[in-house]
């Protein structure tokens, strides 16, 4: 056989006492331009096992949260229930991100972040800052319910807002699990507790069929993974307190609070704009579709952040010439993964919602055309995205997320104000791809020398996700 035929890479130590599949992926992966070299490493090692994990454990939380979603939304709950909680969830949500401080990504890619000292102070702080978050919630729970004329969901967020304290007290192994690319352990931890979640639901709204039921299995959820943490936690959490560790840690989250914050008001929050001037049932169909769309989207996300993070990370740390040759392999596969996201939804999402859901909920097809194509934008820009975090630089993210608040707040009411909903759902989907350019930006100023491969890339998706909404689809 000819030498051209397959590539000879050495296959690692690592994979020779693993499986046959392992030590066959990474032979495959040797085809890929440019993979080469990275296929005979450690770090494949590393990737393949932790996007493994990742990838199984997310897909396995997706299925019950899309089997507990049809099933209350074919058979028991009303849009106008998933409204209402759409309504909680952003608003918990924003006080959640409107107080971040990044504590997980700082253990993950500090130099100290394995002290135990360093884990502590930062468990510290989380549990401190849920404590915060649960009393704001619960002081605002009313004036937000009036703000939108819905007093149910003063006493929905009230209760849900418990979820997010108990979060708080989450084990500071989670943290560990992730810098080490230990995913195994994680993934049970989020299935078991997912699984809570929607027994919760489904049995309360079979009792039930209210708005109660998806609040109600969202606090047990959060109780399940707090307490499982606790239970596989290798290192018992203390009161150890460690000043420079705080400092490091209130240093770092200073970004990531500029850039969370702002990210929720330009994304997260178009729920909470959206929702003053829609009616609750038209608001629980464009939360399906963001339900739908995001699935996929968050299943490469949690890839990214519980695998591609932390390895770009260390490599990093240990030579950035090496990281942007490692960026540019992994930047043509992500590449092709929001391509076919967006060009999917953009052509089949009438026939995905007219097979999943029933007549009452036909408005999300539209919707989740454009937000489906929003979140191929997503997946195309996590591994830059990423990448400025892994250099230890907040700011770009913040920059961009500044600028999507202030053209998204703008344009969703100018779109309302004078045209209709549909109009302000194309200014959701379409503000990322304008201020994206800040990412390329960013990405330049630490490595330059990939420029003109994310330049290449931005330009492809853009041309790909064009020709699928032009294009006549079949079945579509």
């Amino acid at each position: 056989m000819s030498e051209l035929s397959t590539p000879k890479i050495d296959v690692p130590k690592e994979f020779v006492e693993h499986s046959a599949l392992e030590r066959m992926v990474v032979k495959s992966i040797a085809y890929i331009p440019g993979m080469r070299e990275l296929a005979s490493s450690r770090r494949m090692l590393i990737i393949l096992r932790g996007s493994t994990w990742t990838m199984a454990g997310y897909a396995g939380v997706q299925l019950l949260r899309f089997a507990a979603t049809l099933v209350l939304a074919r058979k028991l709950l009303s849009p106008q229930a998933f409204g209402l909680v759409a309504l909680v969830n952003v608003f918990l949500g924003g006080l959640d991100m409107l107080s971040d401080l990044g504590l997980g990504m700082d253990v993950v890619q500090h130099p100290r972040g394995d002290e135990p000292t360093f884990v502590n102070t930062a468990f510290l702080i989380q549990a401190g800052r849920g404590v915060v978050i649960w009393v704001i919630a619960t002081t605002l729970a009313y004036p937000f319910a009036y703000f939108y004329h819905q007093p149910a969901v003063c006493w929905l967020a009230m209760v849900g807002a418990l979820s997010v304290a108990v979060r708080g007290l989450t084990s500071g192994s989670v943290w560990l699990m992730t810098r080490h690319v230990q995913i195994g352990k994680l993934t049970a931890l989020n299935l078991v507790s997912e699984v809570a979640g929607f027994l919760v639901s489904v049995g309360w709204a079979i009792a039930s069929p209210t708005a109660w039921a998806l609040v109600a299995g969202r606090v047990a959820a959060s109780v399940v993974y707090m307490l499982g943490s606790h239970l596989v936690a290798e290192n018992r959490i203390s009161f150890l307190w460690d000043r420079s560790a705080a400092r490091d840690i209130f240093i770092f989250g200073t970004g990531i609070f500029l850039s969370t914050a702002t990210y929720f008001l330009g994304g997260e929050s178009e729920r909470l704009v959206i929702g003053k001037f829609i009616s609750m049932a038209e608001l629980g169909c464009f939360s399906l579709a963001l339900t739908l769309s995001t699935a996929p989207s968050r299943a490469i996300q949690q890839v990214v952040g519980q695998v591609f993070f932390p390895v770009m990370a260390r490599s990093v740390r240990k030579d950035r010439d090496a990281a942007a040759g490692h960026f540019r392999s992994a930047r043509y596969v992500f590449l092709a993964l929001g391509i076919v996201l967006s060009m999917g939804f953009i052509a089949y999402s009438h026939r995905i919602v007219g097979i999943l859901l029933p007549p009452k909920y036909a408005m999300t097809a539209w919707m989740l055309q454009f937000m489906g194509f929003r979140a191929g934008l997503e997946i195309f820009a996590a591994p830059s995205s990423s990448l400025i975090l892994a250099c230890g630089d907040s700011k770009y993210a913040a920059i961009m997320n500044t600028s999507r608040l202030v053209l998204m707040v703008g344009g969703v009411w100018f779109a309302f104000a004078k045209f209709g909903i549909y109009q302000a759902i194309v200014v959701l989907a379409f503000v990322p791809l304008i201020v994206y350019p800040i990412v390329i930006f960013g990405v330049t100023r630490h490595l330059r020398r990939t420029l003109w491969v994310e330049l290449v890339c931005f330009a492809l998706f853009i041309a790909a996700s064009a020709i699928a909404a032009m294009l006549p689809w079949p079945w579509a």
